[in-house]
């Protein structure tokens, strides 16, 4: 039997030595992930508020909105998505220590790529920092207001959410759930299910990532896996937060 045999048999059958350690990060990764689940479907209930729908909007409409609402600013920023992927952390942290020993180059990867994915999009949103330009924007006089502007056009240039400027923070993170996903499948923990759910939706995802970024001719095309990837996305969150419970119980066995 080589290796990854002996890793996959020691995750899939013997989960409980694995889960003396890793039985109380289980617990925490399974509100994670449910809280990921959470702030996302708020994000869909949001879009049916005032301000909710996204609109490719000027630099001074941007200010506008942030002062009529920063709240949903902030959202239409990616607050959202820091939000989802922060609660996500400790999830990936679990995955590596679970998959580790049976795929060590496969979790290292993987375990990279999600925190450069994550690093890169924190580095690159803007929701915070036009928050502050959207204050000092409200008291300032005209050329302080030309000279915010300016600010505020450099820091949409690399920070506004789907396009070019936050592609690689998007594409690093889809692609760091393709890879979680397939570790899902060959290691048995978390079955085959919820692996083949996460690779088609994170998939569908960096489609909508590449068409909203680089083809914006195509958005209402692009709405197609952004929709389907959406949606295999949240039952991904839930199947994985579900595991993660029923894993965290063995622990204590």
């Amino acid at each position: 039997m080589n290796h990854a045999d002996e890793g996959r048999r020691d995750d899939a059958r013997d989960f409980g030595a694995l889960g003396a350690q890793f039985g109380t990060l289980c617990g925490v990764c399974a509100v994670c992930a449910f809280a990921a689940l959470a702030v996302m479907c708020a994000e869909i209930v949001l879009t049916a508020f005032p301000d909710g729908t996204r609109k490719v909007l000027s630099v001074s409409g941007w200010f506008e909105l942030y002062e009529r609402n920063p709240l949903m600013g902030m959202r239409n920023m990616g607050l959202i998505n820091i939000i989802a992927s922060t609660a996500m952390l400790p999830v990936f942290c679990c995955l590596f220590a679970i998959h580790r020993k049976a795929f060590p180059a496969g979790a290292l990867v993987a375990l990279v790529a999600a925190v450069a994915g994550y690093a890169v999009f924190m580095a690159d949103n803007c929701a915070f920092p036009m928050l502050e330009l959207s204050r000092q924007y409200g008291t300032a006089d005209q050329a302080g207001r030309t000279s915010l502007e300016a600010a505020a056009r450099a820091l949409l240039s690399k920070g506004a959410s789907h396009t070019p400027g936050t592609f690689p923070g998007f594409f690093l993170s889809e692609l760091a759930g393709i890879l979680w996903c397939v570790l899902m499948i060959r290691g048995r923990v978390f079955g085959r299910r919820i692996g083949v759910v996460g690779i088609v939706s994170f998939a569908n995802l960096l489609v909508f990532e590449v068409l909203s970024s680089f083809v914006p001719s195509a958005f209402m095309v692009s709405m197609i896996p952004a929709l389907a990837g959406g949606v295999l996305a949240l039952a991904w969150y839930g199947m994985t937060g579900v595991r993660f419970v029923a894993l965290s119980r063995v622990s204590t066995e």
